[in-house]
C-alpha cells in the first residue's frame, strides 16, 4: 500500500508540472485543444490524471508479478482501458470544459468507434507502465531502470495523443517527467520482495 501511495504521489507530481507547463504555455501552446488557454484547475486535474495512471499499472502490475505470464498478459488489455477512462475524467472536465456527467461518461457518446479511445488516450501509457512493472520493475532495484522504462513507456504510450493534438515532442517532454517522478516514487521501494509479498 505504500508502495502504491508513494508511485502515486509520483505520479500526482508528474502530471500537475506536465499540466503546469500546458497552462503557462511552455514551451509552446499547445495545439489544437479547444481551449487553448488553460484555466488554473487543470493543474490538479493534472495531477490527479498522472497519480491514477500511475497507481493503476503499478499496483496491478505488483499484484500479478508472481502470477503466470498468461494470467499477466490477460489483464493488461481491460487494465489500459480502465486506466485510460478513468484517468481522462479530471482533464475532460477541465482542458475540455465538458461538464462532469458527460466527463464521466466520455467514451460512450460518439459511437462504437470511440470505445477504443481510452487506449489511444493515455492507456497506453498505463499498458506498457504495467507490463514493465508486471514482467521486471517489481524487483527492480536500481534507479536507473526505473525511470528509464517508466519514462518510456510515458513517451511511446502518449505518442498517439501528443501527434494527434501536438506539437509530438510533447511526448518526449512531458512522458520524460512523469516517467521521471513515477520512477523515482517506485524507487523508493527497493523493488523488495516485501513489497511483491505485502500485494499478495
Amino acid at each position: 500500500m505504500i508502495a502504491s501511495v508513494r508511485v502515486g504521489a509520483g505520479g500526482a507530481l508528474g502530471g500537475a508540472v506536465n499540466a503546469g507547463l500546458c497552462y503557462m504555455r511552455l514551451p509552446v501552446a499547445v495545439g489544437d485543444f479547444p481551449h487553448p488557454h488553460f484555466a488554473w484547475h487543470v493543474i490538479p486535474a493534472g495531477a490527479l490524471h498522472g497519480a491514477l495512471l500511475a497507481m493503476a499499472a503499478f499496483s496491478v502490475g505488483v499484484a500479478l508479478s508472481n502470477h503466470g505470464l498468461r494470467a499477466r498478459l490477460t489483464v493488461a488489455v481491460p487494465l489500459a482501458w480502465l486506466a485510460g477512462f478513468i484517468s481522462w475524467i479530471p482533464l475532460n472536465r477541465s482542458a475540455f470544459d465538458e461538464p462532469w456527467a458527460k466527463s464521466f461518461t466520455w467514451p460512450f457518446h460518439e459511437g462504437w468507434g470511440a470505445m477504443l479511445n481510452p487506449f489511444w488516450i493515455f492507456g497506453l501509457v498505463a499498458l506498457l507502465y504495467y507490463m514493465a512493472v508486471a514482467l521486471r520493475l517489481a524487483r527492480e532495484r536500481r534507479l536507473v531502470v526505473h525511470v528509464a522504462l517508466t519514462s518510456l513507456a510515458g513517451i511511446l504510450g502518449s505518442l498517439w495523443w501528443w501527434i494527434t493534438f501536438g506539437p509530438w515532442y510533447f511526448s518526449i517532454l512531458h512522458g520524460a517527467i512523469w516517467g521521471t517522478f513515477v520512477g523515482i516514487g517506485a524507487w523508493t521501494t527497493r523493488g523488495s520482495r516485501r513489497m511483491v509479498e505485502s500485494f499478495g
